[in-house]
């Protein structure tokens, strides 16, 4: 992995800001707090995400700001990848949104978890370490805090020991450690369920024979009661097929009933039909008595002339009543213009002045136009007298041409009501014959019913002993039928207590079978556990011991070998102790890390830094992070001898990139380039 741009916006210091990173050596260069360490955090940030204990988001983000991000563009074999990761304000904590990847020219949308699997496989770290709170192999090859180093060599060694577990991927020893013994745990008790499951096979075994000694004695009482049953079965049959024959009989003879029972209804709906006709005779026989008598000698008279004069008489009233309208037409005319003639006399009387010309109405003007009207009302009075009196006529003559119509009427009614009853009376002779010649029809009926009846009746005496016969042979198919259930139910017994017995039988087949195969396990897992006890944790400590002494030596050495280059004084060595503790002795006597000068210090913890880096790349295999080197301050409380010495240190590092925070303005000679970080108001910016 090679870095070649990132991108801060809103992220501690920087509001918007872009750098690019050369190949080679680079310093970023500055005052103290200007900035240079949080470029270094921000790398971190967009490959991991933000860690609770070591890397917060709250830490991260601009104060005063809702959102930020970084953006991040590397080489990883020769392809481009780019990464984004987002930091946004809630309403209760700062959190890391959803951001993406590119590679490939294909963009992955992630959540913070994704994104940091992913960046694993891309740099060829361990998955199993994806989980972890801390990310161990990038902290201690590529980029370790300034402050984080002097912490791993003050640790407790019981601490520093599982941390480097951790980072040279060698707790995996222990854990399978720790997992064997909990496989041993379960095997034991594997073993004691499996010796309790086939203590009692031999009960089992007996249980079974048992079994298969009842199941043979229900096979011989099946193969005695087979015969019977069979033997019941054609009896059954027998005295079912005879029970058929009977039942046809029976079947004739109940038909025969059924038809002697269909001929007596019959023969009782014909004699009420005779009675019921007879009835009908005598009733309208009485009617046409009454309307005889009713009739007597009236004659039909002729209706044609009395329906001319009705329509005659109706033309008249029709004419009388249009001329009583006109009469009252023009007694309403008259009596308007009357009305309006005495409107005028009133209205000329009450004038002055004419309206339209403003001038005096004189008397003489308003007694002619009196006079006028006078004449007019006369004239209407004398014509709505004539058209009264002539009104007053006409009803007179309307009241008696209704009277006469009335009268007319009523005779048309009493010719009308005479028809109806001659046409009554003839419907009645003509009902009284129908019902005649019907009785005629009855009485013939009736007597081919009764000799239907007696044939039935004939056929049914001769079939009288059936009934009898079939009642005595149902009842032996009964006790038949009683027999066969008896022996079927005795028979199903055996059977399925036989059944039963089979499938406990194969059950404890089964069971034996499985005690069997288990106690031959038991073998196994005994053989399993003295190996797991005896050799493979054994193995496991050993191989342990042996990757843990190839790292210590490896490590010790290198250790040695920077320490040596950074201090060039004889009086003053370094070892690593079994616990991969730092041993400083000088002039021959051990002394702590604590005594030492600043620089010593450094020297200590840049070397140990060193070792570290070279032997996790060695051990960790496939890790893609070989190329790249970040030290944050490695030359804290360095004399201007030893801030040469950190050229041979780069040169002999031979990497293709390295990264160096620090303020110290000697180490501008000595690398690629130089980007300086500057802070004003709180900003930071590049040049």
């Amino acid at each position: 992995m090679l870095l070649k741009s990132i991108k801060l916006n809103n992220i501690r210091s920087y509001l918007n800001q872009s750098i690019d990173f050369p190949i080679g050596s680079l310093l970023l260069s500055g005052d103290i707090g200007s900035g240079k360490s949080t470029i270094l955090l921000a790398v971190e940030f967009a490959l991991f995400g933000s860690k609770p204990s070591e890397l917060p988001a709250s830490s991260l983000l601009r104060h005063g700001k809702n959102e930020g991000f970084v953006e991040l563009k590397f080489d990883m074999e020769g392809k481009e990848i780019v990464i984004k990761r987002t930091l946004k304000k809630g309403k209760d904590a700062i959190k890391q949104e959803t951001g993406y990847i590119i590679a490939n020219d294909a963009k992955k949308e992630l959540s913070p978890v994704e994104m940091k699997a992913e960046v694993f496989d891309l740099l060829g770290y361990p998955r199993d370490l994806v989980s972890k709170g801390k990310d161990l192999i990038y902290r201690y090859t590529v980029y370790t805090p300034q402050e984080e180093m002097k912490r791993i060599l003050m640790e407790d060694k019981d601490t520093r020991l599982n941390t480097l577990r951790k980072v040279f991927n060698i707790d995996r020893y222990k854990k399978i450690k720790e997992n064997s013994a909990v496989f041993i745990r379960a095997l034991k008790e594997k073993r004691r369920e499996v010796e309790g499951f086939v203590s009692d096979l031999e009960e089992k075994k007996k249980e079974k024979d048992g079994m298969d000694k009842e199941v043979s004695e229900l096979d011989e009482k099946i193969k005695e009661i087979i015969p019977k049953a069979e033997k019941a079965k054609k009896s059954v049959k027998e005295k079912k097929e005879n029970i058929s024959a009977f039942e046809k009989k029976i079947n004739e003879l109940n038909k025969l009933k059924s038809n002697l029972d269909v001929l007596e209804t019959e023969l009782k709906n014909l004699v009420n039909e005779r009675a019921r006709n007879n009835d009908n005779i005598s009733r309208l026989a009485k009617q046409i008595e009454v309307l005889e008598k009713e009739l007597g000698k009236e004659m039909i008279k002729e209706d044609k002339p009395l329906k001319e004069k009705m329509n005659n008489i109706e033309k008249e009233i029709k004419n009388i009543n249009q001329e009583i309208d006109r009469a009252k037409k023009k007694i309403n005319e008259f009596q308007f213009n009357k009305n309006k003639s005495e409107d005028i006399i009133k209205k000329i009387s009450a004038i002055e002045k004419c309206p339209l010309c403003l001038q005096n109405v004189s008397h003489e003007h308003k007694s002619s136009i009196t006079e006028r009207e006078n004449k007019g009302i006369e004239e209407a009075n004398e014509t709505i007298k004539l058209y009264s009196e002539k009104e007053k006529e006409l009803k007179a003559k309307l009241e008696t041409m209704e009277k006469e119509k009335e009268e007319l009427r009523k005779a048309e009614n009493k010719i009308e009501l005479v028809k109806l009853k001659i046409k009554n009376l003839n419907e009645k002779k003509e009902e009284v014959m129908v019902i005649g010649k019907s009785q005629e029809q009855i009485k013939k009926n009736i007597g081919q019913v009764n000799v239907k009846k007696a044939e039935v009746n004939e056929k049914v005496n001769e079939m009288k002993d059936v009934e009898e016969q079939y009642r005595k042979a149902k009842m032996d198919l009964d006790k038949a039928l009683e027999e066969e259930k008896k022996l079927d139910i005795e028979k199903n017994g055996f059977e399925r207590e036989k059944e039963s017995l089979s499938r406990i039988s194969k059950v404890l087949e089964k069971e034996i079978d499985k005690k069997i195969e288990s106690k031959g396990r038991l073998s196994y897992f005994a053989d399993m556990q003295n190996w797991l006890e005896g050799y493979f944790v054994n193995l496991m400590g050993t191989m342990e011991k042996h990757v843990m002494l190839q790292v210590h030596r490896e490590f010790d050495e290198l250790f040695k070998e920077w320490f040596n280059i950074l201090i060039e004084d004889e009086a003053i060595s370094v070892r690593l102790d079994d616990e991969f503790t730092p041993i400083v002795e000088q002039n021959g006597y051990e002394t702590s890390i604590e005594s030492l000068s600043g620089g010593e210090k450094t020297s200590v913890a840049l070397s140990y830094r060193l070792a570290l880096n070279k032997v996790i790349n060695d051990v960790v295999s496939g890790i893609k992070t070989k190329d790249i080197l970040m030290l944050d301050e490695p030359t804290d409380g360095f004399s201007s001898e030893q801030l040469d010495k950190v050229r041979d240190v780069l040169n002999q590092l031979n990497m293709k990139q390295i990264i160096i925070v620090s303020h110290e303005s000697k180490i501008e000679s000595f690398v690629d380039k130089v980007i300086r970080v500057d802070k004003q108001e709180h900003v930071s910016s590049v040049a």
